[in-house]
């Protein structure tokens, strides 16, 4: 029989995503050059990026990269990706609204947004908001009352 180790969690366990994420940069890095490593010694794209379980063209992409801005070029770009729905302001919004108001589905979340704000987002990715903004544990327990 195995106990719970005593955990100080003095830290919101949303700075400890934060910190996750800031990690993934590197690691993304790490394969980027990784595999900039490997054309030095002459492997092809296509092999190199098959043992990495991605398409040759983001290999093509990532040799581009490297060609144009060396290791500069090999950081994800500020920005790049997908703009958000909501803005950081309404998120906040967003979370007091849940507090306040005591959801506790999924559904009553995505009706809460889609009257607020105007937005629709799929249940996936309703469930990543809620983990992101820290509001598990409070969803959960306005469920159990």
């Amino acid at each position: 029989m195995s106990r719970r180790a005593h955990i100080n969690k003095d830290i919101p366990i949303t700075d400890i995503r934060k910190v996750k994420r800031d990690l993934q940069k590197f690691v993304d890095l790490y394969e980027k050059i990784t595999f900039i490593e490997e054309l030095y010694c002459d492997e092809t794209v296509k092999s190199a990026m098959e043992r990495r379980g991605r398409t040759p063209q983001t290999g093509y992409k990532w040799l581009k990269s490297w060609n144009d801005e060396g290791f500069d070029g090999l950081f994800r770009k500020e920005g790049s990706g997908r703009v958000s729905k909501l803005s950081d302001y309404q998120l906040e919004i967003l979370k007091t609204n849940i507090t306040v108001k005591g959801l506790s589905s999924i559904s009553e979340i995505k009706n809460e947004i889609q009257s607020e704000f105007g937005v629709t987002y799929s249940e996936r990715h309703l469930r990543r908001i809620i983990f992101d903004l820290g509001l598990l544990d409070i969803i959960n327990s306005n469920k159990l009352k």
